[in-house]
């Protein structure tokens, strides 16, 4: 399969170094996906393709779009540098989210 490329502003990209992110309404990340893979297994090239990976539900997507969500394609490098799901968003950490996979937050017995 031939490298697909994309033009983010004035640069372009190999389509594997770059990811969707979904903004939430209130302007935060809620969720990133590759949009492409190495090996050519997958590639998301469009917002639809993109949306349809992260909700198959048409219905579902349709609500979400209605309630303010979006998906912005990304470098990779611009992603780490300002987006990071892990560190970025202000509102509290569900039970299950990345804060509990960090070092410094204690995962219960002897911390």
């Amino acid at each position: 399969m031939p490298e697909l490329l994309v033009r983010l502003g004035d640069q372009t990209h190999p389509l594997h170094d770059c990811c969707w992110v979904e903004w939430a309404p209130c302007g935060c990340a809620v969720s990133v996906v590759m949009a492409a893979m190495h090996d050519g297994a997958r590639a998301l090239p469009t917002e639809d393709d993109a949306r349809r990976h992260l909700e198959p539900h048409k219905r579902a997507h349709e609500k979400q779009i209605r309630e303010g969500y979006r998906l912005e394609l990304m470098p990779m490098d611009r992603y780490r540098a300002e987006v990071d799901l892990a560190v970025s968003c202000p509102h509290p950490k569900g039970p299950t989210s990345q804060q509990t996979l960090d070092a410094a937050t204690p995962t219960g017995g002897d911390a």
